[in-house]
């Protein structure tokens, strides 16, 4: 057994999982997937296009979340990653916020695009 951290060995086992795909697309708020995206593309030789939204150096967009959407419409993002506001014991996943709405308590970034990407 290795001296491996838990967030590297996640970051390897995504990375395992998204070979083969032409362009990944993550979220601001996602690190790991974000990391696990960009060995990947390192694995592949480049051939793999990464955009971390929010990122200068790791993005091709001009305008972050519309050209994402443009791109998902046309079936151009092969995979996308999300933060998880919340994810309960049985992977119940809450990407909106937290509280009675409207009225919310907190409200989590990027929760009009995960529900419109979830149907794309």
């Amino acid at each position: 057994m290795s001296d491996c951290k838990p967030e590297e060995l996640l970051i390897a086992a995504i990375a395992d999982m998204l070979t083969g795909l032409r362009h990944v697309a993550v979220g601001n708020s996602s690190p790991i997937p974000g990391a696990a995206a960009l060995l990947t593309r390192a694995r592949s030789k480049g051939e793999l296009r990464v955009s971390l939204l929010g990122s200068r150096k790791h993005t091709a967009f001009t305008d972050g979340g519309k050209e994402l959407f443009d791109c998902a419409a046309e079936g151009r993002i092969d995979a996308f990653f999300l933060g998880g506001g919340q994810i309960d014991g049985e992977a119940n996943i809450n990407l909106v916020g937290i509280g009675e709405y409207p009225q919310t308590k907190v409200r989590f970034p990027g929760s009009f695009g995960s529900a419109y990407l979830y149907y794309l």
